[in-house]
């Protein structure tokens, strides 16, 4: 038995990558980068061939500028015969490929060319390139030297569904060609030539989204995307996945979470690589938690695929024209739910960083990202005690129309989540207090009689709170009209105060403060 010094260029492909070839579990894997990993003889011979590949590409390449992005272009051309190197060493180590047991040939050749390429996504690629921008290209021209492609050409312009795609019929792939718009924006030329690696990189993009890196997890996401990019070119509207990044809220002790509009899971380091160093969320110091979480929900999704579809920006239906401005709502919902299920003074401000489409018939990632900054409230570690006061808030909000106190719930997250001064933030929710309560005359009256009958019982605690309400008012006018400044420390007691009035009080009863904040919001 022995260990290997792997150079740190090599190391930085990441562990993954190491456990296929070696046939050794993740853990393993990452013992051997740091050198506490001893191989047999036939392993070491193994990596002994890896380095040496990566360091004659490496050598090659210094002459001919981007050095990172012409290995990650030489390694998928490794193959002997019908198998990629990386499947041949494995097979070598008794390791093996997994059996594909579908009836529908399309699925069955794709899948067959996704798991001999399956290897080559493991390497983690450099920070300075997009993964699947810049490799799509590597991975299509290695397809060439499998057979099974070019039966799977001959298949899709007899499928039922996917010659839909081409217009053009040709004497060959590169001559197939069609055009496409997507209802997400994204549109341009497709070559039937390139259609396989496209299915194959959205799979595996897919896959790495969902945070499961295994060749089990790819085939179903092999099908899954076979299966939309079917239905989009009969022409129907479609569901696809769609993921959201926030910030400034980590999993303590949760894998997932289901709740009314998808699935909460935590980061892993594979969605970490498709996203921009910008809008990746920081780190807990010292605990090793990631402050940040991502919601998986759903998209309406329908391309266009006739000639002429350049012409035709403008003749979505209505529901793909607002899917945009719902997958806002979503976001502000989810935020009040947080607000509302989690009793913390002050409450839970959660920052939406990037928005990623799953786009099953474009090629590269469809993701956008904001440079917002954080939440100006203090980060929160979501435990699993917390999940059913989250779905149950989930579920209430979902099932009630909110639209004439849309304004409130705007003003309420624009305070928790966005002003970062908190005099704004103060200003903010007393603006809530207008929507909710608010008339067209003796605003200050009216609100404080509102809110102190409905958080208090008896007639001196609703005093006390109605004059210090008519305070809070009193103050934002006179902040508003110039005459008064306050400090930010007094900006933010009072901001604070201020919501915890507009979201109820956690000091009444748990059972009489939901029901009074069904009356207050969703009646």
């Amino acid at each position: 038995m022995s260990n290997i010094e792997i150079p740190l260029f090599v190391k930085n492909m990441g562990h993954r990558i190491f456990a296929y070839i070696l046939n050794i579990s993740d853990q393993n894997a990452l013992e051997l980068t740091k050198g506490n990993f001893d191989l047999d003889k036939n392993q070491l011979k193994v990596i002994e061939s890896f380095i040496q590949i990566c360091r004659q590409y490496r050598i090659q390449s210094i002459d001919q500028g981007d050095v990172d992005f012409l290995v990650m272009h030489s390694l998928p051309q490794l193959f002997q015969g019908e198998k990629h190197l990386f499947n041949v060493w494995r097979e070598q180590l008794d390791g093996e490929l997994l059996s594909i047991e579908v009836e529908d040939r399309v699925v069955y050749l794709v899948s067959c060319l996704a798991l001999e390429l399956y290897p080559l996504f493991l390497i983690k690629p450099p920070r300075s390139i997009q993964h699947f921008t810049n490799t799509f290209s590597h991975i299509s021209s290695a397809l060439y030297k499998l057979s099974a492609h070019k039966e799977l050409f001959s298949i899709i312009v007899k499928d039922d569904s996917l010659k839909n795609i081409f217009s053009i019929i040709g004497e060959n792939d590169m001559n197939t060609t069609g055009n496409y718009m997507a209802s997400t924006g994204r549109g341009g030329g497709m070559q039937l030539s390139v259609f396989p690696a496209t299915l194959i990189s959205n799979a595996y993009e897919l896959m790495q989204l969902r945070g499961s890196i295994s060749q089990e997890a790819l085939l179903q996401a092999v099908e899954e995307v076979i299966r939309m990019v079917r239905d989009v070119a009969d022409g129907k509207t479609i569901s696809v996945p769609v993921f959201i990044g926030f910030h400034n809220l980590g999993l303590e002790d949760i894998d997932s979470l289901d709740i009314e509009w998808g699935k909460i899971r935590g980061y892993n380091p594979e969605i970490l690589d498709l996203i921009p160093q910008e809008a990746r969320p920081s780190n807990l110091g010292g605990e090793n938690k990631t402050l940040g979480f991502i919601l998986e929900s759903e998209y309406p999704y329908k391309v266009d695929f006739s000639p002429r579809n350049e012409d035709k920006k403008s003749e979505w239906p209505p529901e793909l024209k607002q899917a945009r401005g719902k997958l806002d709502n979503t976001q502000e919902n989810l935020s009040l739910a947080f607000a509302l299920a989690i009793e913390r003074d002050p409450p839970i401000g959660i920052t939406p960083a990037w928005t990623l489409i799953v786009d099953p018939i474009s090629q590269g990632t469809n993701i956008s990202w904001s440079n917002r900054q954080s939440s100006p409230m203090p980060y929160y570690l979501l435990s699993s005690g917390s999940s059913e006061p989250l779905k149950y808030w989930s579920s209430i909000i979902k099932s009630s129309n909110d639209q004439k106190i849309r304004i409130a719930i705007r003003r309420i997250l624009s305070s928790i989540n966005e002003r970062i001064n908190p005099i704004d933030g103060f200003v903010d929710s007393v603006i809530a207090w207008e929507n909710l309560f608010g008339g067209n005359a003796e605003l200050s009256y009216r609100i404080s009689i509102s809110i102190s009958k409905l958080l208090k019982d008896s007639p001196e605690d609703r005093l006390a709170l109605q004059k210090k309400i008519v305070k809070f008012y009193n103050d934002r006018s006179q902040i508003v009209h110039g005459s008064k400044e306050i400090s930010n420390e007094d900006a933010v007691q009072k901001r604070n105060e201020c919501l915890s009035i507009a979201l109820s009080s956690p000091a009444i009863p748990a059972a009489k403060q939901l029901n009074l904040l069904k009356l207050l919001y969703f009646v």
